[in-house]
Parts: structure tokens; sequence; C-alpha cells
């Protein structure tokens, strides 16, 4: 048999290559999978404390149900109400933030002197929404439970008042920043709420003069201009939960609807 050479016949099954093989898309979430998603975002959200100390690969995947969460957003229009301060309005409650990806917040954390406890966007007086920020000094705050750490507290509230209004574009709603208030709540463990708060009147830019800055005609709103940054985007929300995208400087937010502020 020497020098013949032996046809090999082909084979009675042949293996697909990888581009041949067809890979079933990825479903994509339903109404029905919104409890699982919440449940993951709070897990998420609860490790990396709020998005202070959130990883890149932290953030991609909390954006990632936050932007799923916003294709089953179950409320068509979400600033209902929201003008005339109406009971049913779907934002008029008092929510705890969770989650933000804002660079206007989250450097709150790298202040060396104050830690940041709860942050609050308190709606439960439509139009007016107060946006509330919780600080004590940070050297106190890895103390132990306990008669020292009671003895020592030192707490302060800062809050910001805006008037709200629903803008033309579905979901939008515009701010106008009124004021600022900053309230010293404890002293040393002690109560000092009868202390008068800080209160400071923030200057109001006149239509005619917003109307110059943004480049609108005459018969326009310039708090509706599209280039008036103040506003933030409802992406999603129901009785628990809310998901806004700020205008400037951007980014993500999320909170849960809680009954009242910290005492």
């Amino acid at each position: 048999c020497r020098g013949r050479t032996m046809a090999l016949s082909p084979p009675l099954f042949s293996t697909p290559s990888d581009a041949e093989v067809e890979v079933p898309p990825a479903s994509s979430p339903t109404s029905k999978d919104i409890p699982s998603l919440k449940s993951s975002l709070y897990a998420l959200c609860a490790c990396c404390d709020r998005g202070f100390a959130a990883s890149t690969s932290d953030r991609a995947e909390i954006e990632t149900l936050l932007a799923q969460l916003s294709d089953l957003a179950p409320v068509p229009s979400p600033t209902a109400g929201l003008d005339e301060g109406l009971n049913y309005a779907p934002l008029k409650k008092c929510w705890k933030l969770i989650y933000t990806s804002a660079s206007d917040v989250t450097g709150l954390g790298a202040n060396p002197t104050a830690a940041v406890g709860g942050i609050y966007q308190d709606a439960r007086e439509l139009p007016t929404i107060v946006n509330v920020i919780d600080l004590s000094p940070r050297s106190l705050r890895n103390l132990p439970p306990g008669p020292l750490a009671d003895a020592l507290e030192t707490s302060t509230r800062v809050k910001v008042k805006t008037q709200a209004r629903s803008r033309s574009q579905e979901g939008r709603v515009g701010l106008t920043f009124v004021a600022v208030e900053v309230e010293q709540r404890k002293v040393l463990g002690r109560e000092v709420g009868f202390l008068p708060p800080l209160k400071l009147q923030l200057p109001q830019l006149g239509l005619d003069l917003q109307r110059t800055i943004f480049g609108v005609a005459e018969d326009e709103d310039p708090r509706d201009a599209d280039n008036n940054p103040a506003f933030f985007d409802v992406k999603y929300v129901d009785d628990e939960l809310l998901v806004i995208n700020q205008g400037s400087p951007g980014g993500m937010f999320a909170a849960v609807k809680v009954e009242d502020l910290s005492s």
C-alpha cells in the first residue's frame, strides 16, 4: 500500500463555527421585573454609600438598572398636578437620596471637616421643593454609639428652597432657586432649635434679563428655554421610588419615599 493516498470522507456531522451560532437575544425587562430591579438597585446603592464610595463599575451597574427602570416607568405624566400642588401629584412626597452621580453632591464627600448625613428632596408642599442636607463634624462620625457620642453630637441642616414648575417637555421640572437656610440643630449633645436659622434670599433675575441671557423671544417664558439649565427630568416615579436626571451640572439621582426628615 506504499505510495497510495487514502481519501478522507467528510464527517457525518459538521460543527458550526462561532460566526454561525445564533445567540438568542436577551429578553428586555418587563413590568414584572420592577421589584427585582429595585431590590438589586437598593443593594448596590447601600454598598456604595449613595454613590460617595462608588467605583466606575458600581456606577455603570447602578445606572444600567436606572435606565431599565426608566424604560418601565409606570406613570405617564410624572409632573401632573405639580404646578397646583395637588394631592395626587406623583412627586408630592418626601424623598431620601439613596444614590447620585452628580458631582455637586458627591463632591461633598471630599470635605475634610464635615460628614454628609441624610440628603432629601422635600416636595410635600408643591410647587415648593426644598433640598435638604444634614452635616456633622467628620471627626465625630467614627465614635461608637454610647454616652460619649451622645454628649458630643453636633449637627447642622442646610435647606435650599426652590419653586418648581412643569415645563413643556414631558417629565421636565424647571426650578427657580429662592433661598438658602442654615439651621444649627445640635451642639455638643444639646438641642439648639431655639436658635434662629441663618437665612439668605437669593437674588432673582427679571424675566426680560433672562430672555436676553437665554436668547428667547419676548413672547416666550425664559424659564422654559431649552438652554436654561435649572431643571431635572423625572425618569421614573412610583409610590416608593424616584429617579431623576439633573440638568446642570448633570448626574442621576435615585431616592426613596420617607415619611419625614430625620429628627
